[in-house]
């Protein structure tokens, strides 16, 4: 199989790539404690590749109420990014960036939904900045798209985004915590093509 112009497989082995994007997600953790101005602890980095019909696995019951903040990665490594939150965690990040007391909030308003979907952005832009300097390879993160739904349904979203190119996919994940309990965050990079590393 011809690799040339697929720029994951420059990055080297699925080791080198989880190393990589494990110091990336670091930098991303990073700049949600500056923003926040919070500790923020950041899981083990792990990278698995599933099936589509089981991307949940692991995850959470399908019909838990969900937030997930998705954007592309455009540029020379393609891929798609997507952080999940329980509705509840998602209300006390947004109460936090709102500067309210955690806990104020009991539905996710227009307004909470903007300042999630801007920290999701930045996220991703700390994330690709730290890729974009350790491989060299341009990238820029799209706008940022909000889902509120059943995780079963935002899920589906993604698996259908690459189900007409193959049935399985790569997941690079990391869980992103506030030191004082109030939310979690799964941070999943979704590299394109990553059925081809196997």
């Amino acid at each position: 199989m011809n690799k040339k112009g697929t720029s994951w497989y420059n990055v080297g082995s699925v080791s080198r790539v989880e190393i990589m994007v494990s110091a990336a997600l670091l930098n991303a953790a990073r700049g949600l404690s500056n923003l926040l101005e919070r500790d923020i602890t950041t899981g083990t980095v792990q990278a698995r590749v599933v099936h589509l019909g089981e991307i949940s696995s692991g995850v959470g019951h399908p019909e838990d109420e969900t937030v997930g903040i998705y954007l592309k990665m455009h540029g020379d490594l393609g891929g798609q990014a997507l952080l999940i939150l329980s509705l509840e965690d998602a209300l006390n990040l947004a109460d936090i960036l709102m500067e309210q007391e955690p806990g104020d909030s009991s539905t996710l308003e227009e307004m909470a939904q903007s300042a999630l979907a801007e920290t999701g952005h930045l996220m991703v832009a700390y994330f690709l900045n730290a890729m974009a300097v350790l491989t060299g390879e341009a990238l820029r993160p799209s706008p940022p798209a909000i889902i509120v739904d059943m995780l079963g349904s935002i899920l589906t979203v993604i698996a259908a985004s690459v189900g007409e190119r193959r049935d399985d996919l790569m997941i690079i994940e990391t869980i992103l915590q506030d030191t004082q309990g109030l939310f979690k965050l799964r941070f999943w990079v979704l590299p394109d093509l990553a059925s081809q590393f196997q």
